[in-house]
């Protein structure tokens, strides 16, 4: 009569008392390595939090206006959009773009007040 394998003695490893056959030889090195799969999708890292300050300033009641009506058309599509973020958008394209400063700078220039 033979023996039955222990449970458990397909975790130890060969020449531990058991006879491996060449069906369940001990894997090999290949076999231990993944095989490569797609690329994980790269995550950017997050931009550092900066501290917020309070920006208050006087603007004209149909500019106001105009900055609501921006913000309500952007939470009805179902973004969570504030004021302070169109501001800060504007501020961040004002700092980056040229050509938005040339435009900006060209309206001022041209405008009496």
């Amino acid at each position: 009569m033979t023996k039955k394998p222990r449970f458990g003695s397909f975790v130890t490893s060969p020449g531990e008392g058991e006879n491996t056959t060449p069906e369940q030889g001990a894997p090999t090195r290949a076999a231990l390595v993944p095989e490569p799969g797609p690329a994980a999708p790269v995550i950017p890292q997050a931009p550092a939090r900066e501290e917020r300050r309070a920006f208050s300033t006087r603007v004209r009641p149909s500019q106001k206006a105009a900055l609501d009506i921006f913000v309500m058309d952007l939470k009805r599509a179902g973004w969570p959009i504030s004021q302070e973020a169109v501001l800060e958008e504007l501020l961040r394209l004002l700092q980056e773009d040229e050509h938005t400063r040339a435009t900006i700078t060209q309206r001022l220039t041209q405008r009496l007040f």
